[in-house]
């Protein structure tokens, strides 16, 4: 009997606590000790009610904005906080507020998918932005710096990167910007140093590091060292499982190198369906390569139709005549694509955070809810908008993409149906390398591949496909 009495007390209590005073100073009163308090539903309704009855020159105006941004951020509303963060920042009413509201906008930025024009672009990027701590400061002399650098402008990049502490870890990143500008220029030595220094900084993020390591394989595989590109490749996949775009990379790497069966192995993995939205047509070009490279003729030609298989659809809408951008084919595809992908996952975010709001609807009553639902709607409207235009560039790209596949898978079988009146000689070129050895005891196993696929597996296939060349 005493359990339950208490446990009433207890929920009472909750229910006074979160009861909000219908007078807006007291209801602000109120937001700021529920915010202190760990409440952000209670806060962000104190502040949004305070909100209702002000304007841009209430004193209180922007530190209620700053509550309705912390209460949003603490319930995973990112993109409404990343709203008022910007409002803060922007209009500068109360310059002690803006250092905090630049570090809202940094964990938002490099939290996950956000509204990058309007944040970066729009605002972060492009404005008069200064006298920050040293810390926020940073924050933003790298974005512009970047932003200088996408367009050219390589002085005023460096700069901005020149402003940047040592201490800060913008450093690092904007010293791997002003790499990348060298190997623009063509100074791949150059280069090659600065990604290297940047290996051995400690506390390197990894982002950056699959980044460095990234541009590292890629200015070997443009040297032709297919061995050092590969030991490359081979430490980013130990803390980046989860790209399908690499394992590509790689078994090009392979294929070039000579080791067929390593390709093919590693275009086995990309069947894994963690990757089934991967669309990259080259890849079946590459699997009939490497099995014509082995004279597994027909192999080889069932790997070139599978692009047929796998796209046909959208090959049979781009010479149906219609316009690229009416074939719902296409658009899918280009939708996980290129560009198009940071627009699809703010859009998908942008969704959630919708439903979250309208799971959270009782409890941040119908006026706060109502607005933060018509905010959203509005976001999503513009999201979509955006990934529309991003998509109908995308689908260009798209179908020169599959033209050029479908091209070249007929060009492969036709060199196949000419092979096999030559007899089963290998396509001039590197030489092959010889299946690895399968020992009976020893570190290594070797186990067959019975159709499972295990993510921290993906990158161990090998396909032991017979060498059916005549040298």
């Amino acid at each position: 009997m005493s359990l339950r009495i208490t446990t009433l007390c207890v929920l009472l209590a909750c229910s006074c606590a979160a009861t909000l005073p219908s007078d807006r100073e007291a209801g602000y009163s109120a937001a700021v000790a529920a915010s202190q308090a760990g409440d952000p539903i209670l806060a962000f309704r104190g502040a949004h009610q305070y909100l209702k009855g002000a304007t841009p020159d209430d004193p209180r105006y922007d530190r209620a904005l700053r509550l309705m941004a912390r209460s949003a951020e603490d319930l995973g509303l990112t993109y409404a906080a990343s709203l008022w963060y910007l409002e803060i920042a922007q209009a500068r009413r109360e310059v002690t507020l803006l250092p905090e509201a630049i570090r809202g906008l940094e964990r938002i930025v490099f939290g996950g998918p956000h509204d990058e024009e309007t944040l970066v672009r729009g605002f972060l990027a492009t404005a008069d932005i200064s006298e920050l701590p040293a810390d926020a400061q940073a924050f933003v002399d790298y974005l512009q710096g970047l932003n200088s650098a996408r367009v050219g402008l390589d002085e005023w990049a460096e700069a901005r990167f020149d402003r940047i502490p040592a201490s800060s870890p913008y450093r690092a990143r904007a010293d791997y910007v002003k790499a990348v500008r060298k190997v623009a220029r063509g100074d791949l030595e150059g280069a090659e140093a600065d990604f290297e220094a940047l290996l051995e900084r400690k506390n390197l993020p990894q982002d950056l590091a699959i980044d460095v390591r990234r541009s590292l394989a890629r200015i070997e595989f443009e040297r032709k060292d297919w061995d050092k590109a590969l030991e490359h490749y081979e430490a980013i996949r130990a803390i980046a499982p989860d790209d399908p775009e690499l394992l590509l990379e790689m078994a090009w790497t392979a294929y070039y190198s000579g080791d067929s069966r390593r390709a093919l192995g590693l275009l086995l993995a990309l069947d894994a369906p963690v990757y089934a939205d991967l669309i990259a047509p080259e890849r079946f070009l590459l699997e009939a390569l490497c099995l014509r490279r082995l004279c597994q003729f027909g192999a080889a030609r069932q790997a070139a139709v599978r692009l047929r298989q796998r796209h046909g659809a959208a090959i049979d809408a781009i010479y149906s005549g219609i316009p690229l951008q009416q074939s719902p084919e296409l658009r899918a595809a280009a939708g996980l694509r290129g560009a198009t992908r940071p627009l699809t996952r703010f859009r998908l975010k942008l969704e959630d955070e919708r439903a979250r709001v309208e799971a959270l609807a009782g409890e941040l009553g119908t006026p706060l809810a109502t607005d933060l639902l018509d905010l959203y709607d509005r976001g999503l409207a513009e999201a979509r908008r955006r990934e529309d235009r991003q998509i109908a560039e995308e689908v260009d790209a798209l179908a020169n993409d599959l033209l050029y596949a479908e091209e070249g898978v007929r060009l492969i079988l036709h060199e196949l149906g000419v092979a096999l009146l030559r007899g089963r000689r290998r396509p001039a070129g590197v030489e092959e390398a010889p299946p690895p050895e399968i020992p009976l005891t020893g570190e290594r196993a070797f186990f067959r591949f019975e159709g499972e696929f295990w993510t921290d597996e993906l990158d161990d296939f090998v396909v032991f496909a017979e060498d059916r060349c005549i040298d």
